[in-house]
């Protein structure tokens, strides 16, 4: 029965806004060719149980004289799966293969309340409108052409990123007079260089495939002034202190050799103010025909109080001594950042130099992929063309936007493969990190959230995903939670058991610190004494289950509640995990499904299976599967 009173409410109107269903969307879409995911999500404690009825929308039956009389349904009644629940609601889901490709479907929710696009119907007051199509949601056609479609190998990627002045220094000859000392951790700051480039990551690719990592993302390359090099100066110039143009392929190359692939940042939202077409705007104002590739605010004023000149010789102490503000800056920029202007990247001469900067790396290097800068600020119709021009010359390459928030709009097959995905980030901080300036959250509020990541995309989406714990722009995980290595080992876990790919910021497999921006920028060290921290072995171990076990990278779960706030404990197809994110012992029951299993252990640390339950140490994990 319902644990609702809906007798007690004022009708149907009210009623159905406990229901939310979309088609054409994360709650509705084509999974392959022949399969249609549906989702309902169900306000908590409204329904015990969904159904779906499904059918052709033009299959009818005859009667005796041949004419069309009712409605044929191919499936009456077909339960849907409870899969999770997020704090507001309960998730019910189901995988349906449309016989002639196309259907009308509704939801029967227990027994009596058909939920379909235009009204709530109480079958029990109208019964004879259970097949009225009238009130149906539609999927009209599986297209294959609007199927959502990755690269092949982008779901069993382990990646790897790099900020390369600060990974290694393998060409010596390259060092700037004022380089900074390797691995001086009070100059982090971003206009200090430390002699990292392309030649020492070549160097250091054995390192990286013999950990298991067959994915490279690097940080902008391309020449410009900072460190971090996301003020482009030059989109098809390797910056001079990285090396040169053969300097990168050798690295590609080498990196193909070993099964890794390759991707590159594409800054492609804005630029240094030293690029040559905002200088010819400084200089040549309204007359100049790069003048509208930028934002310029007030064409009667000048774009800036300097002149190109003095922004070419020394932008920096110019840009100081101008003392901008947001209010005063007459042109758009990456945040108020008034060294970044930005581009409008829809003007024919923006969008013809960026197409060929993507057509000049893809065919000269052949790199297999582009993380995309800001992505979420760049209009939809130039990502659009985008995608199209790198799947000619690559199908298998593969696109990655930098959104920190909900992507779907970015991710029906139209624009990217896949978005960096901070929206497990999150969580993970609040759950897993200790020194945090927002609040902690328990058990029950991880699994809610990410139970709700879990169904705000399409599954097939979720595999291949680009996931990540810390990055270049936040705290690393070391840090945030002190240091404490049995703790970053339980991040790493969970990470590496999400779908998707899991992606480790360089020095995570040895535990290296940093607090935000520019402080997690640190030098790589490379002495014996830090590489014989014990994070690496058992990341080494992580990426070895990960590409053996189908089930670590199933979108699939199933969470238990431990009635303990600080342990999880889920299970996805044949493997059961636990976690005891806390300083203390914890006995674990085993759910009553997986008791009479024998179980296998796969991976664990202070853990241990006993009859009825598990047992765990402080920080403790185990994973085991069924036999």
């Amino acid at each position: 029965m319902c644990t609702i009173d809906f007798c007690d409410m004022k009708g149907a109107i009210i009623m159905r806004h406990l229901f939310q269903h979309e088609p054409k969307s994360h709650m509705a879409y084509q999974y392959d060719q022949d399969t249609v995911h549906l989702r309902l999500f169900v306000s908590k404690g409204a329904a015990e149980q969904v159904a779906l009825i499904y059918g052709d929308p033009f299959l009818y039956r005859k009667n005796q004289e041949g004419a069309r009389s009712a409605w044929r349904p191919f499936g009456d009644g077909i339960l849907c799966e409870k899969v999770g629940e997020t704090d507001a609601h309960d998730v019910f889901f189901i995988a349906v293969k449309p016989r002639y490709r196309r259907m009308k479907y509704a939801f029967l929710i227990d027994h009596q309340w058909l939920f379909g696009a235009k009204e709530l119907i109480d079958l029990d007051v109208h019964p004879e409108l259970r097949y009225h199509l009238f009130s149906y949601f539609n999927f009209p056609f599986l297209n294959n052409e609007d199927l959502y479609q990755a690269p092949a190998w982008s779901s069993q990627q382990v990646w790897y990123s790099i900020f390369p002045d600060r990974f290694h220094n393998g060409r010596p000859d390259l060092d700037k007079p004022d380089l900074t000392p390797w691995g001086q951790i009070e100059n982090t700051r971003n206009d200090r260089l430390f002699g990292g480039d392309l030649a020492g990551i070549t160097q250091k690719l054995p390192y990286l495939h013999e950990l298991g990592f067959n994915g490279l993302y690097l940080t902008p390359i391309f020449k410009a002034d900072t460190a971090h090099k996301y003020d482009t100066i030059d989109y098809m110039t390797i910056d001079p202190t990285f090396g040169l143009h053969e300097d990168f392929k050798e690295l590609v190359s080498s990196a193909h050799e070993l099964g890794i692939k390759v991707m590159l940042d594409a800054v492609f939202n804005h630029c240094s103010i030293r690029h040559p077409f905002f200088l010819d705007v400084i200089e040549k104002g309204t007359a100049s025909p790069y003048y509208d590739a930028f934002y310029i605010i007030d064409p009667e004023k000048p774009v800036l109080p300097a002149s190109a000149e003095a922004i070419r010789d020394n932008p920096r102490a110019t840009i100081e001594a101008l003392d901008l503000t947001p209010d005063t800056l007459n042109y758009r920029t990456f945040a108020f950042t008034p060294y970044m202007p930005k581009l409008n990247t829809m003007h024919p001469l923006i969008k013809e130099h960026l197409f060929d900067v993507v057509r000049y790396w893809m065919e000269t290097t052949n790199i297999d992929g582009w993380r995309l800068d800001v992505s979420n600020e760049i209009p939809h119709s130039f990502w659009r063309e985008f995608r199209q021009l790198v799947k000619s010359l690559n199908p298998e390459a593969y696109i990655v936007g930098e959104n920190w928030d909900n992507a779907n709009a970015w991710l029906g097959g139209e624009q990217f493969d896949a978005v960096m995905n901070y929206e497990i980030l999150f969580p993970i901080w609040q759950f897993f990190g200790r020194s945090l300036d927002f609040p902690a959250i328990d058990a029950t509020t991880f699994t809610q959230r990410i139970v709700k990541v879990l169904n705000h995309y399409p599954l097939h989406v979720l595999e291949n995903m680009y996931n990540l714990v810390d990055s270049h722009d936040t705290t690393r995980i070391a840090t945030l939670c002190q240091n404490k290595t049995d703790l970053i080992k339980l991040v790493y876990v969970f990470l590496f058991t999400f779908p998707g790919a899991p992606s480790v910021f360089y020095g995570g497999e040895i535990g290296l610190e940093g607090a935000h921006d520019p402080d997690n920028r640190r030098c790589m060290p490379w002495d014996e004494n830090a590489h014989m921290h014990p994070l690496k072995s058992f990341m080494k171990r992580l990426i070895s289950l990960r590409k053996e076990v189908q089930a670590w990278r199933s979108a699939r779960y199933t969470f238990y509640d431990t009635a303990e706030s600080t342990c999880l404990m889920f299970a996805k197809e044949d493997c059961i995990f636990v976690i005891n994110n806390s300083g203390k012992r914890q006995a674990l029951s085993v759910p009553d499904s997986w008791e009479q299993e024998t179980l296998e252990p796969l991976f664990l640390e202070k853990c241990v299976h006993v009859r009825k339950a598990f047992a765990l140490l402080p920080y403790g994990f185990g994973v085991y599967r069924r036999l």
